[in-house]
């Protein structure tokens, strides 16, 4: 045999062997296809999310991501696309990588007392001593905003300012210099209590928010306590 048809033989013998390895991954590949499934979009969770968080555009976008998956390994009733989870709450706190499905959120709750034709005013204030209390702040609980006054406006007190406002978001916040609020609050309020809200915060001494227990929707009285009726 000669030099050139032994490599003849040698590129034929190589080229069974590609087509024989082709066709083995090929089968391979259909029977995992086979077990598994084909690849189907989810939703996972980038970061971790805390139960009642509720999911805005922005928090879809940063907090959650699709992925693609072998449809055995998809979980029931996942989502298939971040924006499908927008307008509910996580119902359970969510950890990275966690899917996120319709187990996972929930429509936020109605309460009975609300005028189901207005939407309100979104507000973001600045509060204070809202840390040690933050995890009963709750998007959805209700609150009440206490307003204390500044010393050199005569005489400083801290009213009953607001009552019973939807707590829609609150986050932690580093206090700038000089300031002692620690935290933001998203209220949902009407334009008159958006514009007391704006100017306590522009003109007085600090701003709490104080949750409501589950249920309570009384109406509270008109209370104020002035700095000078603390030594009595």
């Amino acid at each position: 045999m000669t030099r050139r048809r032994r490599g003849m033989l040698m590129l034929g013998l190589a080229a069974v062997c590609a087509g024989l390895a082709v066709s083995l991954v090929n089968e391979y590949a259909r029977d995992v296809s086979a077990q598994v499934g084909p690849l189907e979009h989810v939703v996972v969770a980038r970061r971790d999310l805390p139960r009642g968080t509720l999911v805005t555009p922005e928090i879809a976008h940063s907090a959650l991501a699709e992925r693609r998956v072998p449809l055995r390994f998809a979980p029931p009733r996942s989502l298939r696309a971040p924006g499908e989870s927008v307008g509910y709450r996580v119902l359970t706190p969510l950890s990275a990588g966690d899917y996120v499905g319709e187990a996972q959120l929930g429509r936020p709750r109605r309460r009975r007392h609300d005028d189901p034709t207005r939407s309100g005013r979104l507000v973001e204030v600045a509060v204070t001593g809202a840390n040690t209390i933050g995890p009963a702040l709750r998007p959805g609980a209700l609150v009440d905003v206490l307003v204390t006054t500044a010393a050199h406006s005569g005489s400083p007190r801290t009213y009953l300012a607001l009552q019973r406002l939807e707590l829609v978001d609150f986050r932690d916040s580093s206090p700038a210099a000089g300031e002692a609020a620690d935290a933001t609050a998203t209220l949902r309020t009407t334009l008159r209590q958006a514009v007391t809200l704006i100017a306590a915060q522009n003109f007085a001494r600090e701003v709490r928010v104080v949750p409501r227990p589950e249920g309570d929707v009384r109406r509270v009285g008109p209370t104020a306590v002035a700095a000078s009726a603390l030594g009595r």
